[in-house]
């Protein structure tokens, strides 16, 4: 698994319930997938830095014009590795629910900050809606 160091800019949000004050919370996605690997969860792993590999690209390259994108906060989920825009994004007041497999027990917000303070949406691109054909 390559885990590039700009993976470190992807800070891991930790919850207000004393989360920060563990030693062991990673601090970034980079930390993350090296929790994931010293875990035994290597799939976990491989499954985040895709995830953090394609958003890092399009940021790179730009969206395409083609796709629809899903934009806001990402997060990750410390149960299958899935990084991502929530399935309950924008619903203030709970925990983020995978995108992934649904799970909202052990995930966290996603923040990516710039150098400069400025922070950057997730951009994802979404799947375009099914259209039924008319009759």
């Amino acid at each position: 698994i390559e885990i590039r160091r700009d993976f470190s800019a992807l800070k891991v949000v930790p919850k207000e319930d004393g989360e920060s004050q563990d030693a062991n919370f990673p601090p970034h996605l980079h930390a993350a997938i090296e929790l994931f690997c010293h875990a035994g969860m290597p799939e976990n792993a491989r499954r985040c830095a895709a995830a953090v590999t394609n958003y890092l690209g399009v940021l790179r390259e730009g969206p395409d014009g083609k796709n629809t994108n899903g934009m806001g906060q990402a997060a990750v989920c410390w149960e299958c590795g899935h990084v991502g825009l929530p399935k309950n994004a924008g619903v203030k007041g709970e925990d983020a629910k995978c995108g992934g497999c649904g799970s909202d027990e052990q995930t966290n917000l996603i923040k990516v900050t710039q150098p400069d303070g400025t922070v950057v949406p997730w951009i994802e691109y979404k799947a375009p809606p099914e259209t039924k054909p008319i009759p």
